[in-house]
């Protein structure tokens, strides 16, 4: 069981970087990502960040309330080289608003608020059933969809010649920090 939980620990900066690589993309692509095979999703972070590093004792950051995401002490954070841990995330895909918490730890989701339907507003529990799990289908697609395209740049040689140094741009440029 050790094993299992240290290797877990030694994997948590892909999420972690998942996260960040998300937040930076919502902010430098003005909030609308084109999802592959999907299309257009609007995604933006709400009022809950935690900043954090595995590669230093310092403490973890959690800011909330108002637009942490755009916070001095979330620049200055990242300056300090720490990543996105966990955030609440809002997205919009067509005319579907979700909201959850994403933590890159274990890429868990917890607190998720899915659109209400027109079966929920007709009290047909089956449908209804059926319309959420369709929901929940849609949102974990979309974060496939995206954990895919991060992959595929977190691997390539594109990564450091070009990725990275646009984050670290971004981070520079971040007000406040």
């Amino acid at each position: 069981m050790k094993d299992v939980l240290k290797a877990q620990e030694e994997k948590a900066f892909w999420g972690y970087e998942f996260l960040t690589w998300l937040w930076y993309r919502s902010e430098v692509e003005g909030g609308e990502l084109e999802v592959p095979a999907m299309g257009p999703v609007s995604l933006w972070i709400e009022d809950r960040i935690v900043l954090g590093s595995l590669d230093t004792e310092s403490k973890e950051n959690i800011l909330k309330d108002g637009d942490v995401s755009r916070s001095g002490e979330a620049a200055a954070a990242l300056k300090l080289g720490k990543k996105l841990q966990q955030a609440r995330f809002g997205m919009i895909r067509e005319d579907r608003e979700y909201r959850f918490v994403l933590d890159g730890t274990h890429l868990d989701w917890n607190s998720v608020k899915l659109p209400t339907t027109l079966a929920e507003e007709a009290d047909d529990w089956h449908a209804t059933a059926l319309v959420r799990q369709s929901l929940i289908g849609e949102c974990v697609d979309v974060f496939d969809a995206l954990f895919q395209q991060f992959s595929q740049a977190r691997i390539s040689a594109t990564w450091g010649g070009e990725v990275l140094p646009a984050m670290a741009t971004w981070i520079a440029e971040k007000e406040g920090g």
